[in-house]
């Protein structure tokens, strides 16, 4: 069917007259809309082996519904061929038909069964052409029988059209009611109103039927090609064209007396919805309402009421058959639990089958009652287009909480050895066909015209027990192998095998296992048969409902047992036998196996475990490992330096202060920079470790081992690790995480010294050198007989070398360089810089720096000032650079990582002017440039050592101011001395003056002197000397 022969429909209740339903019977209809996509599902107690298959006419939709149906101890399967031909005697194209096949195991026969509408109102007149007569079937509960509803939706009055031909057929759909032995059938035709002409008016076009459900006292019906408002629900709450009543059910949702109809709409604002209503005189009120969340999903084509939980209110599936997850249409069923007073809460999952693609998982739904014996319910949903269309169905178990999310079985098409398409498209169930206590399925397969019946297995349920001894004494020995005396334990097997409905005998098989948990470097410490190799042994019981039967086996230990500490734990798995099905006589149905009940994480596996016999000091035995530990790092630091290829000493010390310690070990973790290398002072191996690397994860994990198996009570023993460092490893806290446990059982007080944790720190230990040289080292300024072609006439050639001596590589290196750059207080330049090379990584000159003249009409020192300062004393003046000094020419140099012992080469060519020292203020005798370099990266942090401090060199260049007089002082020294002189000549002849040097006889001594130089010159004596 598609949804052109789909209409648009509301919901109205009618109720028919007495004579169309049978005594304390009434008949209702709900009309909505339906889709006719329709999946199975099976169980996991259905048997594939001896399957019933019943065909049809060909090419007939045999199949395309079904329904299990008894009548006292008569067993059928009724099957609708909704496009099968009439027969020959009448004039009726492709009116469909129904098919009551007898369920016996051979031969298997299908009749048809006669449906005749003769008579239908004063102004009725039916036709059967392209009706669809078996497009659903649906029967009163019960397992001993019934009435049947069989339908066919597209049955119409031609009563008006055939006289008119402005008149219009009106589907009004129609189904008949079997009897319950199937022999006599009874038409009903909800949406037949006499003297209705218009296609669509009151119901006219209803097309009653396309779904059906019945109880012991209503018939519902879906009618989904209504479009009336007449009778439209009191809400309005149901929109027009949601195709409402595609799906109906009735259950028990306010309380478990209570009877509800449900209805779906899977076209519903394109997302489909479900309705559960409740009878209110005589119409259908809106109670509860379940919304679709997919476009296109057609949710609420299918559903299907069952009580899930066996608490006695319904519960509710929904099908949502074109629902695409990952691929296309795989379908999707939406499980909601009942809460109580119709409270419907969605499970968190859906049941979605396998997920294959266009599956249409959720076509069809059946509840299957409870199959597998554990109190809950179990449903079937169909899959028909898995597998290329031919199907397949899924059985679903019931559970406490709701519904297992995970199929207990699944049946293809393919699987029953049968050329089987669109296996799953209907599903029915509730009928024991085979009288063994057990529902039965029947499952349609509509484009093979075929059905298929799949008889359900009996349920056992099993209980079982192992017994072992409290401890195994070592020092009894009360068997014998070979002849040789052994220690020896019994171990018991007991099973209570039960069942509701099977009574037969039951044939179990066993194996039953020593020493689970052996340690894998060690042999099984016990053994069966006396032969020394075997572990295990196998076993049958045949036992009988309610019978406890126990088998007795002997395990044997080894001589040569060291662990003694490990419990020794046996396991038992157990099963039904399997047995060839015996012959029986074609006229009965085979029995079938049966199978043992799944509980939800029931493994049909018991677990049991004994000890030795020990003497022990703490209650059962238990250790009291203790843990202590502590980090030797290099050269007695607080971190270790990235790049040193210094090793790293872990101390540690086991002390068992509990009873002895079997396989005593210790778990380290660390990051997996960091290298594990040995253990110390291990001569004899008494240590073994094992480097895991972890899935997943950075860490590396180190197990060690005592070689000597036990560490004794009150004993103690030291653990010296010795780990090395990636080189490439990154800066930051390593986590070593220590744990000792053993195998022996340890009190839950005494694990808190178990484990500790230690941290050390990874740095980057930098020791980076600066040395700067300059060439030349002085010169002098202020000759000025010497006058330069340029104004920045001195050159000189700076070089610094940048070592790195470890022990880490120095990351992201950047020297800063400052000159002086000016004389201050004066702005012109001092110092051109011509070029600028390095050998690693690339410089550049910061613009931070204050703006400088750089033309050489540097002004000059006035006669005063340079009078002043060649009569000054002599003095020396240092132009140096501090810590982001603008007065200086500022280089920044980018070198990179240094790896331990590279060094990197910085050269500079600056040309200086020496006009620039000669400004006044400022000069002095003696002008000390001092230029620094300094490493301003990396500097000091959490994650850096600068082991010698911060590198840090400067380069001094001596500029001396010549001694040659210039102009102006020698023109001032000449003019001085002159003026000095005229100055004291002066002074002396006024001194003269004052003494009368020019009041002497000047002629006189003249003439003496004259005389005195004459050679006849006697002098004359004075008149003192003459009278002497």
């Amino acid at each position: 069917m598609t949804l052109s022969d789909l209409g648009e429909a509301l919901i109205r209740l009618h109720v028919f007259p007495p004579s169309m339903c049978s005594s304390g019977d009434s008949m209702w209809l709900l009309c909505s809309l339906v889709l006719v996509l329709v999946p199975p599902s099976v169980g996991y107690s259905l048997d594939v082996e001896h399957s019933l298959e019943f065909g049809g006419p060909a090419s007939s939709w045999f199949g395309y519904s079904v329904l299990l149906h008894r009548n006292g101890r008569q067993t059928w399967l009724v099957a609708g061929a909704p496009v099968a031909n009439g027969s020959s005697s009448l004039p009726v194209r492709s009116p469909g038909g129904v098919y009551r096949c007898n369920i016996t195991p051979e031969p298997r026969t299908c009749k048809h069964m006669h449906t005749e509408v003769s008579s239908c109102g004063k102004t009725c007149e039916g036709e059967s052409d392209h009706q669809w007569l078996g497009v659903s079937l649906s029967r009163q509960p019960g397992e001993e029988g019934g009435r049947v509803l069989a339908c066919a939706h597209r049955w119409k009055n031609v009563f008006y059209s055939t006289k008119d031909s402005q008149s219009n057929k009106l589907p009004n759909g129609v189904c008949f009611s079997f009897s319950s032995d199937l022999e006599t059938s009874q038409p009903y035709i909800p949406c037949y109103i006499d003297h209705q002409r218009k296609f669509g008016e009151n119901y006219a076009s209803c097309q009653a039927g396309i779904s059906s459900s019945m109880t012991e006292d209503l018939v519902i019906m879906g009618a989904p090609r209504q479009i009336s408002a007449y009778g439209n629900d009191e809400t309005g709450a149901v929109n027009f064209g949601s195709y409402l009543g595609y799906s109906v059910g009735a259950g028990h949702f306010l309380n478990p007396s209570s009877v509800e109809v449900v209805g779906g709409a899977p076209q519903y604002n394109q997302k489909g919805k479900v309705f559960i209503f409740t009878v209110d005189n005589s119409r259908l009120r809106i109670l509860f309402e379940l919304s679709g969340k997919e476009f296109g999903s057609y949710f609420g084509s299918s559903v299907t009421v069952v009580d899930l939980n066996a608490d006695g209110l319904s519960d509710l599936l929904v099908g949502a058959p074109m629902a695409t997850s990952s691929t296309r249409e795989e379908g999707k069923v939406h499980v909601y639990i009942n809460e109580g007073q119709a409270k419907l809460v969605e499970a968190e999952f859906q049941l979605t089958g396998s997920s294959a693609y266009a599956a249409r998982f959720g076509q069809s739904i059946a509840n299957l009652g409870d199959m597998d014996d554990d109190g809950y319910p179990d449903v079937a949903v169909g899959a028909p287009q898995e597998d290329d269309l031919r199907g397949a169905v899924y059985i679903y178990n019931g559970r406490k909480e709701g519904i297992s999310p995970t199929p207990s079985q699944r049946i293809t098409g393919s699987s029953l050895g049968r050329d089987l398409m669109m296996f799953g498209q209907s599903l029915s169930s509730g009928i024991d066909i085979d009288n063994n206590n057990y529902k039965d399925v029947a499952v349609g397969a509509f484009l093979s015209d075929s059905a298929v019946i799949l008889r359900a297995r009996p349920v056992i349920q099993v209980k079982a027990s192992l017994t072992l001894p409290e401890q195994i004494d070592q020092n009894v020995v009360l068997c014998h192998d070979r002849g040789t005396p052994a220690v020896c334990i019994n171990v018991t097997i007991c099973f209570n095998a039960t069942s509701k409905h099977f009574k037969g005998l039951i044939e179990l098989q066993y194996n039953l296992t020593s020493d689970l948990i052996h340690k894998s470097s060690f042999p099984h410490r016990f053994y069966f048969h006396g032969n020394g190799s075997l572990n295990s042994t196998k076993g049958e019981v045949r036992t009988r409902h309610g019978r406890l039967t126990c088998k007795t086996h002997t395990a044997y230990q080894r001589k040569d047992v060291k662990d003694i500490y490990t419990p020794v734990q046996f396991e038992v798995s157990y099963g039904l036998k399997e047995t060839k099905t015996p012959k029986h006589p074609s006229k009965a149905f085979p029995p079938l196996k049966p199978i043992m009940q799944h509980s939800p994480g029931q493994r049909h596996t018991i677990t049991n475990q004994t000890r030795f016999a020990r003497s022990c000091n703490l209650v059962n035995c238990s250790t009291n490992m203790q843990l202590s530990s502590h980090l030797v790092l290099p050269d007695q630091q607080d971190f270790v330096a990235l790049g040193s290829a210094q090793t790293i000493v872990l101390k540690t010390s086991l002390l068992n202060s509990g009873d002895d310690a079997f396989l005593p070990r210790l778990t380290l973790r660390f990051p997996d920079n960091i290298h594990y290398v040995k253990v110390l002072q291990n001569q004899d191996n008494l240590i073994s470790c094992d480097v895991m690397k972890e899935t997943n994860s950075t860490d590396v994990s180190l197990a060690c081992l005592v070689s000597s198996l036990v560490l004794p009570a009150g004993s103690q023993m030291n653990i010296s690790f010795l780990f090395d460092v990636n080189h490439n490893s990154t800066p930051g806290d390593v986590l070593i995480q220590m744990n000792t446990s053993s195998d022996n059982y340890e009190m839950e007080k005494y694990l808190h010294d178990n484990a500790m944790s230690l941290v050390f720190p990874l740095k980057y230990g930098v020791s980076v050198n600066i040395h700067g040289f300059v060439s030349p080292t002085s010169f002098l300024f202020g000759d000025e007989d010497t006058i330069p072609a340029e104004c920045y006439s001195e050159k000189l050639n700076y070089t610094f070398k940048v070592l790195n001596s470890g022990p880490s590589r120095s990351v992201d290196t950047v020297i800063d360089i400052r000159l002086p750059k000016i004389l201050s207080p004066h702005r012109h330049k001092l110092q051109k810089l011509i070029s600028l090379k390095s050998s690693h990584g690339e410089c550049s000159i910061s613009s931070k720096t204050i703006s400088v003249f750089e033309d050489c009409d540097v002004p000059q020192a006035s006669s005063i000032q340079k009078l002043i300062s060649f009569f000054s004393p002599t003095s020396t003046r240092t132009l140096f650079c501090g810590h982001g000094d603008e007065l200086c020419e500022h280089l920044i140099c980018h070198l990179g990582s240094l790896d331990v012992g590279r060094d990197a080469t910085i050269q500079l060519e600056v040309n200086l002017n020496p006009a620039v020292l000669l400004q006044e203020p400022g000069r002095h005798g003696i002008m000390m440039l001092e230029s620094t370099a300094v490493m301003s990266s990396p500097t000091e942090d959490p994650h850096t050592v600068l082991m010698q401090g911060l590198p840090f060199t400067q380069v001094l260049v001596e500029a001396v101011f010549t001694q040659k007089l210039t102009t102006v002082v020698q023109i001032f020294i000449i003019v001085v001395g002159l003026v000095l002189g005229l100055t004291i000549l002066a002074a002396l002849i006024w001194c003269l003056w004052k003494a009368g040097f020019f009041k002497r006889n000047f002629q006189k001594k003249e003439e003496e002197e004259f005389n005195r130089d004459s050679w006849d010159y006697v002098p004359k004596l004075k008149k003192k000397e003459s009278n002497a």
